[in-house]
């Protein structure tokens, strides 16, 4: 009887430790996020070109020392598109976060019309 005591008092307190484990922290932005929205805002300081509205492009960067974006690949049928993609943002510094070195990102671009 005893010792089932004792078990059950292990496995309430581990309990315990298990549930304020997953207790969230403070909701940080996600870098994927925080790298898009930055991206976006490159591409739009640009005049966009009306040759390249409506197409759609995957762009894979990663991030370098100094937070610098660099272009890895552009996945697109449009050549127009991977031009202006790559003089938009290929080696342009980020601004806001920290971001890890050597993940690949990869960020969907579609042109509106």
């Amino acid at each position: 009887m005893k010792k089932s005591v004792y078990a059950l008092m292990v496995m309430m307190a581990l309990n315990i430790g298990y549930a304020f484990a997953g207790t969230p922290e403070l909701h940080q932005p996600k870098a994927l996020k925080l790298l898009t929205s930055q991206i976006y805002e490159m591409l739009s300081e640009n005049v966009i070109p009306n040759e390249i509205r409506g197409s759609k492009a995957e762009v894979r960067v990663a991030v370098d020392e100094g937070n610098y974006l660099k272009i890895l690949s552009i996945e697109t049928e449009n050549e127009a598109l991977r031009t202006y993609v790559k003089s938009a943002i290929d080696f342009e510094k980020l601004t806001k976060g920290t971001f890890q070195k050597g993940i690949v990102y990869r960020i969907p671009i579609e042109v509106a019309k």
